[in-house]
This record gives C-alpha cells, structure tokens and sequence, in this order.
C-alpha cells in the first residue's frame, strides 16, 4: 500500500526528506513550508501520513490542529527532530532533552516522535524510522479497513433484506433532508404512501413466501415506473412511500395514478410456475406546505391520512 505523504517545515528539511523517504517506504511525498500551506493541503487532499520537522516553531501547533480535524486513525503524524547535538552536553543532559521533546510531541497528539539529528543518520536510526514508518502504514490500513466495514454495515442497515429497497431508517432521514433543500431552494416536494389491497389475503391464500415474491415484484415495478433520481422505501409490512423532489401537487398525482395502473392493470406472474396474482394498490398523496415542521412528520401523516381515505373509498385508487 502506497501512503499519501505530506512533509512540512523549512526548505532545507523538505529537500533532504523529499530525496529520502522513497528509498525507506513506498510514500508519495509533498511539501508544504507555511502553516496555512499545510493546513489548505489538509483541507483539500488530506495525506495519510504527516511528516512534521521537529525544530519547525509552528510543528506542535499544526500537529494539534490535523488531529482535531481528523477521525482516530484517519492519519500518522510523525515528528522528526533534526536538532544538532550541543557540544558539551551531557549524556544525561541530552536524555533529558529527548524526554522533553517526546513529551510535547505526544501532548499535541503526534502518533510518534523520532529525534535525528541532523547528518546522524545511522543504521539504528534508520531501522527505527522504517519501523515507524511502518506502523503508520498499517494504522492506515486498519482505519481504511474499518471505514470499508463500517460503510458496508451502514449500507446494510438502510436497506431491507427482502425487496433490497431503503427501508424506513433511510427514509426518515432522507425525508429531513430533502425538506430542507426544498426549503432552500424554493422547490416543491410532494409525498406518496402506498399500501398494497387486501394482501393479508395473499398471504393466507397462497402462504408468505409467495407473499414475499408479490412484495419484490412490486418494488420493482415501483422502481421502473419512477424517474432515475426517485425511489421507493419500504414503509412497512406491505406499506411503500415515495419522496417526488421538484414535483408539486398536480404532478405528484399524475405520478402516483400512473403507479396505481402499473400495478393494478397488470396482474403478478410468478415464474415459478405461471401464478397469476391480481394486485391492486391505494395511494395518499400529500405535499409540502409552508405549515409542515422540517422533520416532514406533519407531511407523512397527511399522506397516511389520505391513504386511509383512499382504502375507505374502496381501495385500488388515488386521494390527495
């Protein structure tokens, strides 16, 4: 695995570390020399590992800032301090020194801090720096790993397993949203809440796994009769709704009456064995007004409302 790298501190460090780091990991480095510099590279393609020098006035106030932007693991910031050894210091004054150092790397969340002097590049030290190296790269790979993971179960969980449709978490928080950008954008947007008729009775005519075929044939049909960009959620049981973006009253209708013909007009084949299901639906439609809340519960429920006068007016028909 290649790391994005982003190396940062004066132009002489940059140069020395550029020539460097491709001989000690498979790293892709840039530059920046200015704290805005680094923080702009930051914000528009963030690296996966962070080279900071360590004698650099601003290293520990940047090394903080990328942290705090940052998820755990996201990124391995590494301090390099490339100060000189003091002539006539100490063993034990230069210990001392190298704690200091360590600790206030690691107070501004640097992942690691590695003091080499500068032209002291020894066999040791270059074994400790790929090892370090080497760490920040499987940080990496881990965080990558556990991102990949988690989309994939964030998916799962906004899906329903049955007609592979968004179910009902995905909707109501997609319904929030799409109510706000209606708002701001001073668009229309329009609702519907479909019910399958008398599929209880299905299910006890032919039993549920055939009622489970009948509820995944229906999504699809909801799902070619609809344009590109819209798509139906599982509500529910045998209960579907439909968000209609840029669509007002009059167009939701005409939408909406076109589903219930789709439907209705054409009975279900199960391939199985030729099994003609005659199907009917009922549909509510309701559309956004200037009163609802920006959740869009006040929304869904005149749609459910209509939905329930559609099935009292004998079902297989369209109320708004």
């Amino acid at each position: 695995m290649t790391l994005s790298t982003l190396l940062v501190g004066e132009s002489q460090f940059i140069q020395q570390w550029m020539n460097r780091l491709p001989r000690l990991a498979s790293l892709l480095p840039e530059a920046a020399s200015s704290m805005s510099g680094a923080q702009a590279t930051m914000q528009t393609t963030p690296p996966d590992l962070v080279i900071l020098q360590g004698s650099w006035p601003q290293t520990l106030c940047l090394c903080d800032w990328i942290k705090q932007q940052s998820s755990p693991g996201q990124n391995y910031c590494l301090v390099l301090d490339d100060r000189p050894c003091e002539v006539g210091v100490d063993g034990c004054e230069a210990l001392q020194c190298y704690r200091q150092s360590l600790a206030a790397a690691l107070a501004a969340h640097a992942d690691a801090y590695l003091w080499i002097p500068e032209g002291e590049m020894t066999q040791d030290l270059e074994m400790l720096l790929r090892l370090q190296l080497q760490a920040g790269l499987d940080q990496i790979d881990a965080h990558r790993k556990l991102t990949r993971a988690n989309d994939l179960l964030s998916a799962i969980a906004l899906v329903d397993a049955l007609t592979q449709l968004q179910n009902r978490r995905a909707f109501d928080w997609e319904l929030s949203r799409q109510v706000e950008q209606a708002r701001q954008q001073q668009l229309p947007l329009s609702l519907l809440m479909l019910d399958l008729d008398h599929f209880k009775a299905v299910n006890d005519g032919y039993g549920h796994l055939v009622g489970d075929q009948v509820l995944q044939m229906v999504a699809q049909r909801l799902r070619h009769g609809l344009r590109f960009h819209e798509m139906p959620y599982r509500y529910g049981g045998e209960e579907f709704v439909i968000i209609l973006k840029e669509t007002n009253s009059e167009a939701a209708l005409i939408v909406a009456q076109r589903l219930c013909n789709r439907i209705g007009q054409h009975p279900l084949i199960l391939n199985d064995d030729g099994l003609e299901i005659p199907l009917t639906i009922s549909i509510g439609v309701a559309s956004l007004s200037s009163e609802d809340d920006a959740q869009g519960t006040s929304l869904l429920e005149r749609a459910d409302d209509n939905l329930l006068r559609a099935k009292a007016a004998g079902r297989n028909r369209v109320v708004a």
